[in-house]
């Protein structure tokens, strides 16, 4: 699988924003029950959209240029990152409601097609008839799994979007630290950070550290919550 079209180096880069704001996610998302929404659709409009709508643009005869300029300027991609992530906070916060269904959908439909990209990605699976499975393969787990989530994410909004959050916020501090940890050691330019992916054990290294970061995330915000709500029960009663 070829990422170097994700840009994955802006991750990096964008240390001053990314790391501060994962950080307080994962260790401290019970309070920021208000704000999820939109730090969430940052996070996803920076890091996943933006990478899915630049690669779309290079399809379409008249916007390649423009993918070609983004590509090449780092500051005008940064920007354009930046300014994606804003408006899909924004968007997601203001139709809350209407989106709770493709925040789950989206965020769990990504997840579920990197990883399966990711695990057969040294893999040919073949081809039925007219169907590629190596593209449709991720492309449906993706979907299978974005579905469940997102109708998950309807019946108990509140707690799904603290698990997406908390994920995505795992999964982008994982990939920052094993990312700059691979730059280092390799003396490499940020810009080869995506090349960390065609190593097996970094690449295994950076999904332990993504799962142990969820293992400590997800009970650190969900037992507190827990243990509050018998002490909110008592004050009622009383």
């Amino acid at each position: 699988m070829d990422f170097e079209i994700f840009k994955l180096n802006t991750i990096l880069e964008l240390w001053y924003i990314v790391l501060p704001m994962c950080v307080f996610l994962v260790f401290a998302a019970r309070y920021l029950e208000n704000i999820l929404m939109s730090l969430l659709g940052f996070l996803l409009g920076s890091f996943f959209v933006s990478p899915l709508i630049i690669e779309w643009m290079g399809r379409v005869e008249l916007l390649s240029g423009l993918q070609q300029k983004l590509l090449e300027n780092s500051t005008a991609h940064l920007i354009f990152v930046l300014v994606l992530g804003v408006l899909c906070g924004a968007v997601l916060y203001g139709l809350y409601k209407i989106f709770v269904f493709l925040a789950g959908f989206l965020a769990a439909g990504a997840l579920g097609y990197y990883l399966t990209r990711l695990i057969l990605q040294s893999k040919e699976l073949g081809v039925i008839g007219q169907f590629d499975l190596d593209v449709l393969a991720p492309i449906g787990v993706g979907a299978l799994l974005g579905v469940a989530c997102g109708l998950i994410a309807v019946r108990k909004s509140s707690q799904v979007l603290a698990v997406i959050s908390l994920l995505v916020a795992s999964g982008l501090l994982s990939f920052s630290l094993v990312g700059w940890s691979y730059v280092l050691m390799k003396k490499i330019p940020t810009e080869e950070v995506s090349k960390m992916f065609e190593n097996k054990p970094i690449t295994f290294a950076f999904v332990i550290v993504w799962l142990v970061l969820l293992a400590l995330s997800v009970p650190l915000n969900f037992k507190r919550r827990a243990k509050a709500a018998p002490r909110e029960g008592k004050s009622v009663n009383q």
